[in-house]
């Protein structure tokens, strides 16, 4: 007898993963108060509207063009070519749009700004790691002309005709180097979890490569939802969705929940001065306020494609998943995502530090 779609959706948490599941912990909480949400956050009442999902604040996103170069095609998204890194994420047009989606994001987390560290006089040499779109990076361009600015990927899916100050790089950032040592002015990097095997190297490489006094700031989301009301259900499709992929994170050597970890792992690097920043970023436009009900609308429509981005590779080539479960576990996931009884939100942390002048 053919299972049901839910049936199928459970069946490997409820097999070889089940244990697994139930052993996975959330990670520790920052103590640092939110900058955006310094109290409880108050949830609206939609008293003005009768429907119980979000659907209709909802829309899909413009795609972008995509590039011709070597990729692989398997649970019907496309990858980079394995044989230039190890990165389970997709890099299609649908993962484009969310990757610029994200950058939105993080600007209204930042109110408006690309980075929180000091830089008070212009930067000369600039790196973006991991710049997938290579979005941020073009804004710094533009924000500092006189900069030469470097966006590197494992991706060759950023624009070709570029303003003469940004150059993009197709190169592996866990490989070695080819940079100068003490020559950024600032280095920045942003949603790498699930991205790097040694954060701790990767953090030292980092520090040789930026100029004494220059600055490193990297911004990290929670890959664990939370909710202060008890509405994020221990047995939900949502919670099973976050315990899996953090053991297959695990399981690949890419741990996936490393924002808390950033600031220790800076300042054992040698970063001087490191300060961190935590904001709530809610799943959905549940909060009553205008702010984090904005975060929340964008964050909702990320969140649609993010599940599939997130899991598809890490479910079928880590956990042994078939396609099919996987796809119809997440669309359980998505689902529970569009309710608004669901009152669920993560951290994301901004945390950058200084080269002292003589190291």
């Amino acid at each position: 007898m053919a299972s049901t779609p839910h049936e199928a959706a459970s069946a490997p948490t409820e097999q070889a993963q089940s244990e697994e599941l139930r052993s996975e912990q959330a990670p520790v909480v920052n103590s640092e108060i939110p900058f955006n949400a310094p109290h409880s956050i108050a949830i609206d009442s939609f008293s003005d509207d009768t429907s119980s999902h979000f659907d209709d604040e909802l829309s899909d996103l413009t795609s972008l063009s995509e590039s011709v170069l070597e990729f692989e095609y398997e649970n019907g998204r496309r990858y980079c070519s394995t044989s230039l890194g190890n990165y389970m994420m997709p890099n299609d047009e649908e993962e484009q749009d969310r990757m610029d989606l994200t950058h939105h994001i993080w600007l209204m987390l930042l109110g408006g700004e690309l980075y929180n560290a000091p830089i008070k006089s212009s930067p000369e040499n600039i790196l973006d790691l991991g710049t997938g779109t290579g979005i941020w990076a073009l804004d710094i361009a533009e924000k500092f002309p006189s900069a030469h600015v470097i966006g590197n990927d494992i991706s060759p899916i950023q624009p070709s005709w570029v303003a003469p100050n940004i150059e993009f790089i197709v190169e592996d950032f866990e490989s070695d180097w080819q940079y100068e040592q003490n020559h950024f002015d600032f280095i920045h990097a942003r949603c790498l979890a699930g991205c790097v095997a040694d954060w701790p190297g990767f953090l030292r490489r980092i520090y040789d490569h930026v100029k004494p006094g220059g600055y490193f700031e990297s911004h990290e989301s929670a890959v664990w939802a939370r909710s202060d009301d008890g509405s994020l259900k221990q047995d939900s499709a949502l919670m099973q969705w976050q315990q899996a992929i953090n053991i297959a994170g695990d399981k690949s050597g890419r741990e996936l929940n490393i924002y808390y970890k950033l600031k220790e792992w800076m300042i054992a690097a040698g970063f001087e001065d490191v300060t961190l920043s935590v904001y709530v970023l809610p799943f959905s436009p549940w909060p009553r306020d205008p702010n984090l009900k904005a975060l929340g609308k964008f964050q909702a429509v990320q969140l649609q494609q993010a599940i599939d981005s997130y899991s598809l590779r890490l479910y079928t080539q880590v956990l042994g998943w078939s396609p099919d479960v996987a796809k119809i576990h997440n669309a359980l996931v998505k689902q529970e995502l569009r309710d608004k009884k669901l009152h669920a939100y993560v951290e994301t942390v901004a945390v950058y530090g200084r080269k002292p002048l003589h190291s």
